[in-house]
């Protein structure tokens, strides 16, 4: 466990929602999601999604998102539609080595692309994790490419600080990534 969760309690928000998503723990229900996920050739290089879907790799997959909690690692959960509430994505708080810092992370599954989903689900944890959470800083890596999650943070006034050159790996590839961040300052505008 990281030396500042000691202090600070790691636990799931209460539920967050807006009216068109809702952000609630992953279920073993939402096997489907995964397997979506796993289907798109970008979303397994970036993260913990099997690449190859099978029932067990989804259920794998699943646990590993419960087990973030537990570890002390962060929270993550599963994007919903509010009204039916089908997984339609993902989305975390991965704490960082630096204490009050976390990582923000999220992926859509591509039906439910381009509908706003992505920001509106990064506006809630956002919200939550800079003031319920107690995290003072929240930041995003993301490939200069892509230009639809830049968006989603910038609507969300997240700031871009810059570029880190071969940051990432991706399977044998290297990546560069801009980095964007929010602070608990930002809220006080």
């Amino acid at each position: 466990m990281l030396e500042w969760l000691a202090v600070t309690s790691l636990a799931y928000p209460p539920p967050l929602h807006d009216g068109v998503v809702r952000l609630r723990p992953w279920r073993d229900t939402d096997l489907s999601c995964v397997e979506q996920a796993s289907q798109d050739p970008r979303i397994p290089q970036g993260t913990t999604v099997p690449a190859h879907y099978t029932t067990e790799a989804g259920l794998t997959y699943i646990a590993r998102q419960h087990a973030r909690l537990t570890s002390g690692q962060g929270v993550a959960l599963a994007i919903t539609h509010q009204h039916t509430d089908q997984a339609i994505g993902h989305i975390n708080l991965i704490a960082r080595p630096q204490q009050g810092v976390a990582g923000i992370g999220y992926w859509i599954v591509p039906d439910a692309r381009r509908q706003g989903i992505a920001s509106r689900a990064i506006s809630l944890t956002t919200t939550w994790g800079l003031s319920p959470g107690n995290f003072a800083r929240i930041e995003a890596w993301v490939e200069p490419d892509n230009h639809a999650s830049q968006r989603a943070l910038e609507i969300n006034g997240y700031l871009q600080e810059g570029r880190l050159r071969s940051f990432l790996t991706f399977g044998t590839r290297r990546a560069d990534v801009l980095v964007y961040s929010r602070i608990t300052a930002d809220t006080q505008r």
